[in-house]
């Protein structure tokens, strides 16, 4: 996974003036399709592409998605007070869990508290500020590590982007390709969202659900070069408070 971690920084540099309106061009210019590249169905987080079985990913076992509500994902954008659960997996620890609980939101001022499980292990952390204190102060928790892995990392290449079905567009560098496609919808944890899949010289490398609801995506996976899931989040409850 760690030569992949070398492609992904190389994109971030590369993409990160591209996504906010500056820079270079990518290959296409996102516009809709017929679907996603190599055939990427709608039904959930992927079949694993071509680098690999990743059925053992154990997808979010959901619907097969309802209208979900069209738009733009921004991530970390918590203006309606309410608290996330994710199961959460990592290949080296197992399983464990994630509460992010938006307690209040006051003008301008937010309070959250991260609670991430992990074995025997448990962390807890509340924060009071603005949207960047509160994720500062969270950077003391690995559960707050975990969020931005799977949440920040995925904002530069899908924020601002149209989450319709078909959408893709993809990058070139030296070390080799990207590609990205929205390919459905699906329901998790009763949240509507736009499946995604990120493929890294024809490999899936990044599943994900998004909402423009929610400022955490509902779903999301690692995969290494073998198709085997290396991380993933899944929601399993979500209550405005």
């Amino acid at each position: 996974m760690k030569a992949r971690f070398v492609l992904v920084v190389a994109l971030l540099v590369l993409t990160a003036g591209c996504l906010s309106g500056g820079g270079g061009a990518p290959e296409s210019d996102g516009s809709s399709g017929d679907g996603a590249d190599d055939g990427g169905s709608g039904d959930g987080a992927g079949d694993g592409g071509d680098g690999g079985d990743s059925s053992d990913g154990d997808a979010p076992d959901s619907s097969d998605g309802g209208d979900a509500v069209s738009g733009e994902w921004e991530p970390f954008a918590f203006d309606t007070p309410a608290r996330y659960e994710y199961d959460v997996f990592m290949e080296d620890d197992g399983e464990g869990t994630i509460v992010w609980d938006v307690e209040s939101v006051d003008d301008g001022e937010y309070t959250v508290t991260l609670i991430y499980e992990m074995g025997d292990e448990r962390y807890e952390t509340t924060a009071t500020g603005t949207k960047d204190t509160v994720a500062q102060q969270f950077f003391t928790n690995p559960g707050g590590i975990v969020l931005v892995t799977t949440m920040s990392q995925p904002a530069v290449w899908y924020e601002g982007r149209d989450l319709s079905t078909g959408t893709k567009w993809s990058y070139s560098t030296p070390q080799g390709s990207a590609s990205f496609a929205v390919t459905g919808t699906d329901t998790i944890a009763g949240v509507d969202c736009w499946t995604s899949e990120m493929k890294i010289n024809d490999s899936v490398f990044h599943e994900a659900c998004f909402s423009p609801d929610l400022g955490l995506a509902p779903y999301a996976a690692y995969y290494g070069e073998d198709g085997t899931l290396e991380m993933s989040l899944t929601l399993v409850s979500y209550e405005e408070n």
